[in-house]
């Protein structure tokens, strides 16, 4: 893993509140810096905007989140269905509020296609499950940039 953590990092202190979108911009920075490979983080936050449980990557996604995927409690659904259904449950786990998901790839900070709907499908899954999804940001070669509602819209 070529991401720089820094638990040391008096910025990264367990109680402090994430509570605006550039403190969340801070910690991804803080956490990743630039990305790797292509990948999703979520990102867990309490009630009090306290960041939560681990931070937990998700690789080996498929190019579309139409993509269907048989699995034992779900049946035939969307991977983008799946990956809602488990942060649901992760957040039952760790009493979670909310999440943020971070969007690792390579490449420019223009947020290309790819990129626009899989943000599109997360948000219609997060809200179909009652999941609290803060926002969406990409980490890119350039760094990180939040993916808004009216980007993917």
């Amino acid at each position: 893993m070529t991401h720089s953590m820094r638990p040391d990092d008096p910025r990264l202190n367990r109680h402090r509140v994430f509570a605006s979108d550039a403190d969340l911009h801070e910690l991804i920075e803080l956490l990743l810096a630039r990305a790797s490979c292509r990948q999703l983080w979520l990102f867990a936050f309490d009630a009090g905007h306290r960041q939560t449980g681990p931070l937990m990557p998700i690789d080996d996604l498929p190019d579309s989140p139409d993509e269907l995927v048989d699995t034992e409690d779900l049946g035939l659904v969307s991977v983008s269905r799946v990956l809602a259904d488990r942060a649901a449950k992760i957040c039952d786990v760790l009493d979670a509020a909310a999440v943020v998901l971070v969007w690792e790839r390579r490449g420019s900070e223009r947020f290309d296609a790819q990129d626009l709907v899989w943000a599109r499908a997360l948000a219609h899954e997060a809200a179909q499950q009652g999941i609290r999804l803060r926002t969406q940001f990409v980490l890119c070669d350039e760094g990180v940039r939040q993916l808004t509602p009216d980007d993917y819209a």
